[in-house]
C-alpha cells in the first residue's frame, strides 16, 4: 500500500496498512538539515522530495493566492502588497502576518476586486508538487478559509469585530465571494488531476477558548463554510480542515459540516484526542495531538516516544487516524525529535496494531 492509498482509507475512516504521518514542513532549518540547502521560497518541488526522504505520507501544497505565502521574494523587511491587496513586511517563511488590510468599511467593498481565480501562477505550486511526486505521496491542496480571510487578510480581527454588529450584511456579502473565489480556484486544481484531498486553513479559537462567540460563528461563518464544504467535496476528495484552538463549543457544528478530517486537535489548546474518537466515530479523522510547543521542542526523543505511542494506543484502534504534531514541525523542533515522532509511527503503527515497545 503506498502512502496516498493508506492517507485516503484513514480519511475515510477505515483501516489502512498502518497508521499514516503527516506534517507541514515550515522550517528552513529542517530543510537545510534534511535536504542540504534552503529556497527562498515555498517550493513544491523541494518539499515534496522532503516529505518523503523524511518518511512522511502527506504533503501539504497551498494553492497560489494563499495570503502571506510570498509569490515573489523581498527583502527582509521589506514592505509589498499582494494580489488582495493586503501589505506585509516581510518578517518570517514561509508566511508572513499582514500589517495592513484592504477592507475598513462598506466604501472600500464597493470599490474592491477580488483577484481572477484563473491565472498562470495559481497552480504554481499544485503543478510543482504533482510534477516532482515519484513516490506516490498524497497531495493535499491548501485553500484559507473564510473566517481567516476576514479576520486577518480582507479585513482585521478589529474591523471584522465591530463589522459583525455594524454591517453584518457586508460581512455576509464578503465571505460569499470569497467562498465562490475559492471553488473556482479548487475546479482548476482539481483539473490537475493530482489533487487527493483538500484542505482549508482557518483558525476560529486560541487555546483557552474561540476567537469569537458560538452564535457569532454559526450567524456568519458555519453557512459560508459548509457551502466551501460541500463545493469542494463535489470534486469527489476528502476535506481536511486545520483549525488551531479550543473549539469544544463549536465542535458539532464543524463536524455537522462535512469535513472528513479535522486537524491538529491542539494539546495545549485542550483538545482530547479520545473524547474526539468517542463522540464522532466514523465522522471524523483526527490528526495530530502530539505536543510540539512542549515534548517535540524540549523533550528528548524518547519523550517524543512516548507521547506518539500514547497517540498511537488513542486514535489508531479501529482506523480513521493520521498521526502528526498538533501543528507543524517549525524551526524550534530538532530533527531528532521530528525522526523520533516518524520512525515510531512506522515501527508501531503497522495494523493489527501491537504497541508494545
Amino acid at each position: 500500500m503506498n502512502s496516498r492509498e493508506r492517507v485516503l482509507i484513514a480519511l475515510k475512516g477505515g483501516t489502512p496498512d498502518r497508521v499514516p504521518v503527516w506534517e507541514y514542513l515550515f522550517s528552513l532549518k529542517l530543510q537545510k538539515e534534511v535536504m542540504g540547502y534552503n529556497t527562498e521560497l515555498y517550493d513544491g518541488k523541494t518539499q515534496v522530495r522532503m516529505a518523503a526522504k523524511l518518511g512522511l505520507d502527506v504533503v501539504w501544497a497551498p494553492i497560489n493566492g494563499f495570503c502571506g505565502i510570498e509569490e515573489i521574494p523581498h527583502a527582509l523587511n521589506e514592505i509589498y502588497t499582494d494580489e488582495w491587496g493586503v501589505t506585509y513586511q516581510k518578517n518570517g517563511w514561509p508566511i508572513i502576518a499582514q500589517v495592513n488590510t484592504p477592507v475598513k468599511c462598506r466604501e472600500d467593498w464597493q470599490k474592491y476586486t477580488m483577484p481572477e481565480a484563473d491565472t498562470s501562477f495559481r497552480l504554481k505550486i499544485l503543478n510543482d508538487v504533482i510534477a516532482a511526486n515519484d513516490t506516490g505521496l498524497a497531495v493535499a491542496a491548501g485553500l484559507l478559509g473564510p473566517f481567516t480571510m476576514m479576520s486577518w487578510y480582507l479585513m482585521d480581527f478589529e474591523t471584522l469585530s465591530m463589522s459583525l454588529f455594524m454591517e453584518p450584511d457586508l460581512v455576509h456579502e464578503m465571505t460569499d465571494a470569497f467562498v465562490v473565489w475559492a471553488l473556482e480556484c479548487a475546479k482548476i486544481a482539481y483539473k490537475t488531476g493530482g489533487v487527493d484531498a483538500f484542505h482549508i486553513s482557518d483558525d476560529w479559537g486560541g487555546t483557552g477558548g474561540l476567537l469569537i462567540s458560538p452564535d457569532q460563528f454559526r450567524e456568519f461563518f458555519i453557512v459560508p463554510f459548509k457551502k466551501l464544504v460541500e463545493g469542494l467535496k463535489s470534486f469527489g476528495v476528502p476535506v481536511i480542515m486545520h483549525n488551531d484552538g479550543n473549539l469544544w463549543e463549536i465542535l458539532d457544528d464543524l463536524v455537522d459540516t462535512g469535513i472528513d478530517a479535522y486537524h491538529p486537535v491542539e494539546k495545549a489548546a485542550s483538545m482530547d484526542l479520545a473524547l474526539i474518537k468517542q463522540k464522532y466515530p466514523g465522522r471524523i479523522c483526527p490528526i495530530g495531538n502530539v505536543n510540539n510547543k512542549t515534548t517535540m521542542v524540549t523533550g528528548s526523543p524518547e519523550d517524543v516516544i512516548k507521547e506518539t505511542l500514547e497517540c498511537l494506543k488513542t486514535g489508531a484502534p479501529g482506523g480513521g487516524y493520521i498521526l502528526s504534531t498538533d501543528h507543524s514541525l517549525h524551526d524550534d523542533i530538532p530533527l531528532a525529535n521530528a525522526m523520533a515522532l516518524i520512525d515510531t509511527v512506522h515501527k508501531y503503527g503497522k495494523y493489527p496494531l501491537e504497541i508494545n515497545p
